[in-house]
């Protein structure tokens, strides 16, 4: 249910269908800061054991997603993309509330992320949902080459949790 005096969010957050492939092209493709890999390794990776797969759809079809895998009691988000035009309405929170629920029904203590250096934006907002600079790695990324930050968020101590809203599963 949406808090008081906020209107019923657009959209909804589902699991990602193998049907969804050519949606997701659209949201890369819009997305160029977003990692860029084939549509078959979301087909496969889907299949493993561990992932976290995750869309946001309104009316007019997908407009977010996220990709992440789980081992054990650890996480990673491996990508989080959302159509420029549906940016700044709640998605990507929304996404990763959904992940940190099917994370911390999963027994998950700790997620991990890497993020292009330059993309501010992205630092901030993982920052804004409690993750934290653990370390860099060098020139990661290609086409720019580019560093990339490492940031970790724990659940036994991250306190921005509790301001994240929980979805149903």
């Amino acid at each position: 249910m949406p808090a008081e005096n906020q209107p019923a969010p657009k959209w909804n957050i589902r699991r990602l269908d193998p049907n969804d492939s050519q949606a997701l092209a659209k949201v890369f493709q819009d997305a160029a800061e977003a990692a860029q890999w084939p549509l078959e390794s979301y087909e496969r990776l889907i299949q493993l054991t561990g992932a976290v797969a995750l869309v946001s759809e309104a009316t007019t079809g997908i407009t977010g997603l996220l990709i992440a895998r789980q081992v054990a009691d650890e996480a990673e988000i491996l990508n989080l993309a959302v159509l420029r035009a549906t940016r700044r309405q709640g998605q990507a929170s929304a996404l990763l509330a959904a992940a940190f629920d099917r994370f911390r029904n999963s027994g998950v203590l700790r997620v991990f992320l890497e993020v292009r250096e330059s993309n501010q934006p992205a630092i901030a907002f993982y920052a804004k949902h409690g993750f934290i600079t653990s370390g860099r790695r060098k020139a990661y990324y290609r086409e720019p080459a580019e560093d990339a930050l490492c940031m970790e968020l724990k659940f036994l101590i991250c306190p921005s949790y509790a301001k994240i809203p929980r979805l149903p599963s």
